[in-house]
Parts: C-alpha cells; structure tokens; sequence
C-alpha cells in the first residue's frame, strides 16, 4: 500500500479547432503496478454545496439543426455533428453521450488520429434543436506539434455530485504511440454543466489510455480501466482505478491478473464497482473496502462483460456481454438472470427512468445498418424485444448517409427521448464510418 495523490488541475477552457496552447496540464505522480489505496489523516474535504442556479453559457461554435426523418411513429429527427473539415482516420464515435440536468446533451467525436490526435466535444439543446461544438481536446492543454494526442474519446461521459461531468480521452491509435513531453498518457477532464468550460485534471495512470469510466456521484467516486498500450491489443492488460472527485487524485489502482475486457464498469445502487474477470466472473470494488474480490457469480455463457445501465428504482443493474452476446440482470442481492440474446454485437444500453424497459442498438462496429439500424427496447422484466425505430432507411433516404452502428445510446431523464449517435458513411461506402449522426426518437 501506498499514498497517492494527485494535484488538482487548473481551470480552462475554449472552443478552437486546433492548435491553441495554454499553460501544461498538471504533472501527476506514478505509483508501483499493485493493489494500493490512498492512505492520510486528514479527513476527507467537506463538498461545497452545489450551485442552485449554475451560470449558463450556450456556445458560439459551429454548429448545425436537427432535421424530421420521420414525423409519426415515432418521431425521429437526426442531426450530422458538425465536424471540422480536415481528414480524419476516420472521424468516428466510440463513447456513450449524458444528458444534463438542464435537458441538453453532451456527447463527442475523434479524428481517431495518433500523432496529433483530437477529439471534440458538443451540446444538443432539445429547445433550439442545434448541435453545437464547443471545445477540443487539444486546446485545452500543452501539446507539441507531432507528438502523440487525443484522437479518441471511448469512454462515457459521467456525472459528479454537482451535475459537473468527467470525461476522459483515449488514443485515437496505439500503433507507433511514443511518449513525450507533452503525451504522458490519456487525460481526464472535469466538465462545468453550465458554463460548459473544461478544467484539466491531468494524467490518472501515466503511460495508459482510458477506455472505460464509469462513477458513484454520492461518494464523488470515478471508476476507471486503464490500458497499457505497450501490450498486445488481443489481450488488453492493465489496471483498475477509483479517482476521488474531491481529492483530484486516486484513491486506489489495481493490477489484477484475472482483469479482461477493458470496455465498461458496472455500478450497483450502493457503489460497488464491476469489472470483467476470465471466464465470465466479476471483479467488485466496494466503497471503504481494500482488494477487488473476486465474485462465484458468472455472467451468461461466461460472456465478457462489455456495456452496463445505470441502476434501476429497485437497485438492479442490466448489462450485456460479448462473447456471446446476452442480456443479463444483476439484483442487489448479487444474483445474475439471464435476460436472452442480443441481436447482435452491442456496446451501450440505456435504461429508461421507470427501469421497465432498456434500449440498444445491434450491430456496433458498423453493420447494424443489415438490420435496418434498429432502436430496440428490452423489456426488463421478461427480455423480450421489439423494434421502436429503423433509424438506416431513413438516414439513407434523407441525409443520403448509411448509419452503421452505435456506441451511444442515452435516455433523456424525462423519459420523452432516446439519443444515439450512430457511426456513418455516404450511402454505398464500403466501410461504414468517416461521418457521425445524431438521432432523437421520441417516445
């Protein structure tokens, strides 16, 4: 065991397209690759109450309106993310987007680019129907002409406490990835819900990407997985982390052998953290306690766990695997249903705020087009499906785009919308990326 802490960042914020240069982001501290926890005698920090009415500011950056695909049936209106114009490798979306408490939503897209890499982040307010772009990556921090970025955000976007949002970046490749002065591993960021500016909070595991976060706002708890990009990408390897949103520094890191998967962190009601173990086993965290333990619980067909919902009113938590692909329910009392087969491939579900019923998309990695795109809801209850929307026709028919597959669904909290950004190309590409879409069905 040892103490890790790291330093708070410095606020920032900005909307250019490129290249700005602000003061560094703040240095962090490594520690040894083994199970450790943050250890001091200072109590922890008091949060300062939240904001009753946040200063808000709507964004002057590019931005683009939301057209009708389909008026009945339900509504569907989609919007293309007003990217910049340089070539990306492909532009692509590859995290789940959060809505804020004020109804608008957040999501992002990548250059998926090495050197040079950037991502960027934009707002969709369901009042004016606009998606606008309102910050990158790069601008945000010290960053040396040819030297590794930020070419991906894979990760969800998570909520603080205080409505405040955490988002954390990926490498947009790993191939020929070098470290420098300025690229010491993937960064995370703390997102003010009104003002929408961005603060740098640095580099949680230095010489990791991020791939996965997930979070515990009652305790200002991020959970996050960290890969080390110098081992083979068939078998991801490294560690486990709890960031302390008060701190600004992690609370623990661990290095489990047992660790696969690396792509999404299950959260109980009572913030316990689930991650992926071999053999469709679960690793928990939970709050106050020391070691991941290991679970006799196994996930459907020994699955890996891939994505996950929030916690429904009773406190169960659903999620599918991949490897085969299955829906499962996890109760509070640790016991695991399976809830049948997934259509194909997915990588996000969202729960509706009743916790009747969950939403995906089949077919991620881009050929949920050869299903007609579908928006499907599960019934939580019983697993049974049925189709809401056929998102593809109608993108190829009006936007002349072939919309591939999602790694973004998210429910509005009212319950009224389903957003999903979906990955796309123009109509009879070969490959199924390059332009990113936003669709809004109404329920």
């Amino acid at each position: 065991m040892v103490t890790l802490l790291l330093s708070a960042g410095a606020c920032g914020s900005g909307s250019g397209d490129r290249r700005a240069r602000p003061e560094p982001s703040p240095a962090t501290t490594s520690a040894s690759p083994t199970d450790r926890t943050t250890s001091t005698e200072e109590a922890p920090s008091e949060r300062a109450n939240c904001p009753s009415n946040p200063a808000r500011r709507d964004p002057d950056g590019p931005r683009a309106q939301a057209q009708v695909l389909q008026e009945n049936g339900p509504r569907v209106e989609a919007v293309v993310y007003p990217r910049p114009e340089y070539k990306g490798n492909p532009w692509s979306q590859w995290g789940q987007g959060i809505v804020l408490a004020d109804g608008r939503y957040l999501s992002t897209i990548g250059d998926h680019l090495g050197a040079d890499g950037n991502s960027y982040l934009f707002v969709y307010d369901p009042d004016t129907r606009e998606l606008t772009r309102f910050a990158d990556v790069l601008s945000q921090v010290e960053h040396e002409r040819g030297a590794w970025g930020y070419g991906k955000i894979h990760a969800q976007l998570v909520a603080g406490a205080c409505d405040e949002v955490y988002v954390s970046t990926y490498w947009g490749s790993r191939k020929g990835l070098a470290y420098s002065s300025t690229y010491d591993g993937d960064l995370l960021f703390r997102i003010d819900p009104g003002t929408l500016a961005l603060e740098p909070l640095g580099v949680p595991v230095p010489k990791h990407g991020i791939p996965s976060l997930a979070g515990f706002a009652p305790d200002g708890l991020l959970f996050g997985e960290a890969v080390d990009p110098a081992i083979s990408e068939d078998r991801d390897r490294g560690s486990f982390f709890v960031y302390d949103t008060e701190r600004n520094g992690l609370a623990f890191e661990s290095e489990h052998g047992d660790h696969i998967g690396f792509r999404n962190i299950l959260v109980g009601a009572d913030g316990s953290a689930y991650i992926a173990a071999e053999g469709g086993r679960l690793l928990r965290w939970r709050p106050g306690g020391g070691e991941l333990e290991e679970l006799p619980a196994t996930l459907p067909g020994s699955g890996r766990l891939r994505a996950s919902t929030a916690p429904g009113p009773d406190g169960t938590v659903y999620g599918v695997t991949e490897n085969p692909d299955r829906f499962f329910a996890l109760h509070p009392d640790g016991a695991v249903e399976d809830l049948g087969e997934a259509r194909d491939y997915t990588a996000s579900i969202a729960l509706h705020p009743d916790g009747d019923r969950f939403f995906y998309v089949p077919g991620a990695h881009g050929d949920g087009y050869e299903q007609g795109t579908p928006l499907v809801e599960v019934d939580a209850a019983t697993g049974d499906q049925k189709v809401v929307a056929e998102l593809n026709p109608l993108a190829e028919q009006q936007l002349g785009l072939t919309v591939g597959g999602s790694y973004n669904v998210a429910v509005d909290p009212s319950g009224d919308r389903v957003y999903v950004g979906l990955n796309a190309a123009e109509r009879g590409s070969e490959e199924p990326f390059g332009e990113v879409v936003l669709a809004i069905v109404h329920l």
